[in-house]
């Protein structure tokens, strides 16, 4: 189910079940002379489309244009890197609406440069500011974590928000990570074919194609990247269904 396509009386109905809400995001970078510069979104899209076949959830519209650092190409490249304090202010903006429009668990799904880059870091910031400044705004006094009874009574602040890497630990392996090489370019093949072109690939590519002489973009496939595909979804409904 996908949040900007719901009308509002599916919203409340989610909200009221307790729908987890999945924020794919990713980033607008060059990926090789034979991949989409959308990669690192469409992935995890395509990962939050398989999972809600699976499980209740609702989809969140994705945050395509994360920081880059432009370690790999300009925009000439294909490749966009904001300017990070208005990306950080933007993203916690959105998370405060989600928030305000009911969501108890909302889950920010990241495939881009791990998890202590500046794409993460945004949104990891921007949950844990919200954690804090939801409780005063539900009229917790301030100090009410040295209070035992206000404390009990707030639960976790940690919870509502979690930011984590579309590669969950229980997926990996056989699931992996790297750029534009053996496994991004298999996950694209197998979810999304007609954005890979191998045709492309030559001996002017960039060395992070060639990885190893077994494992490299050249013998990428769709059925190393369907074997990643399920580990991935399986790990992610697993998570979501022991919430």
């Amino acid at each position: 189910m996908y949040l900007k396509h719901m009308r509002p009386y599916q919203l409340k109905e989610a909200v009221t079940l307790n729908y987890p809400l999945l924020v794919p995001a990713g980033c607008i970078e060059t990926h090789g002379p034979h991949m989409a510069i959308g990669h690192d979104t469409i992935i995890v899209e395509e990962i939050c489309d398989r999972i809600a076949q699976k499980v209740d959830v609702v989809i969140a519209p994705s945050f395509d244009y994360g920081p880059t650092g432009y370690a790999l190409g300009s925009p000439m490249d294909g490749t966009i890197d904001p300017d990070y304090t208005a990306f950080g202010n933007h993203v916690k903006a959105i998370l405060k609406n989600f928030r305000q429009m009911g969501f108890k668990k909302t889950y920010v799904i990241i495939m881009h440069q791990g998890m202590e880059a500046p794409l993460a870091l945004a949104f990891k910031k921007a949950a844990a500011e919200l954690a804090f400044e939801g409780i005063l705004e539900q009229g917790y006094p301030r100090g009410w974590w040295g209070n035992e009874t206000l404390k009990n009574k707030a639960g976790s602040v940690w919870n509502e928000i979690e930011v984590q890497p579309m590669i969950l630990p229980a997926a990996s392996p056989p699931a992996g990570g790297d750029h534009a090489g053996y496994n991004e370019t298999s996950f694209l093949l197998a979810t999304c074919p007609d954005l890979v072109e191998q045709d492309k690939l030559d001996q002017d590519a960039p060395w992070y194609c060639y990885q190893d002489e077994e494992k490299n973009s050249w013998t990428a496939n769709a059925t190393h990247g369907q074997i990643m595909v399920e580990a991935v979804v399986d790990a992610w409904i697993d998570k979501i269904s022991t919430c």
